[in-house]
């Protein structure tokens, strides 16, 4: 029976030392942060000196999520070296509009520094409907996609698109999106046309009545 007590005895003592140099102990502090995945600014929510223990992954993951232009967050710990850290996946944007940058899962957010020259700029009146406008773009096959310059969203929610083809603006009165692939497959066919090679503005909102001028 004395024994058990010793055993028991020992084993507190173990947990407390253990719970100690975890938690208040110098031996397991933050030595070094890195940030890995952007250049972007993102504030120290980690510091060298600070406790690992308390330094909580999911937590500290959390925080970081909250800059509109991080998708995701990894924070890891290393108990030997004690290094943090941080893996940031950022938002890949595919269209602006206003300043702002979209994700393909229609995200708006604030990039820092200078936007990506050759994404199609949106316009619309409002970021809403710039975000529903995104989802229409990224439905677009390659061939249109790639020329993209300008997406325009009339207060119909019919669309406007300007197109560089082979150098030359083309502007694509699209309609609403509704008959979008039979519409993607008359764009293509009207510009192999030879007649065509010139052409400056196509409307395919009656896709089977199209015009080209």
């Amino acid at each position: 029976m004395k024994n058990k007590r010793l055993i028991a005895l020992a084993g507190v003592i173990i947990l407390s030392l253990a719970s100690y140099a975890l938690g208040w102990s110098t031996l397991f502090t933050v030595s070094s942060v890195e940030v890995k995945g952007t250049d972007q600014f993102l504030p120290q929510n980690v510091r060298v000196g600070e406790k690992l223990a308390r330094v909580e992954p999911r937590a500290v993951a959390a925080k970081y999520e909250k800059s509109a232009f991080v998708q995701d967050a990894q924070v890891s710990r290393n108990w030997i070296s004690g290094k943090v850290t941080i893996s940031i996946t950022t938002r890949t944007p595919v269209a602006i509009f206003n300043n702002q940058a979209i994700d393909d899962s229609g995200k708006a957010f604030v990039l820092k520094g200078n936007l990506p020259a050759k994404l199609p700029q949106i316009q619309a009146i409002n970021v809403e409907i710039a975000v529903t406008a995104v989802e229409f773009l990224t439905s677009l096959p390659d061939e249109i996609r790639s020329g993209l310059k300008i997406l325009k969203v009339r207060s119909t929610g019919a669309y406007v698109l300007i197109v560089d083809v082979e150098g030359r603006n083309v502007e694509v009165r699209w309609g609403f999106a509704i008959d979008n692939a039979l519409k993607a497959k008359v764009y293509k066919a009207l510009l192999a046309q030879p007649e065509n090679a010139k052409l400056k503005r196509m409307d395919l909102s009656a896709p089977h009545a199209p015009i080209v001028k």
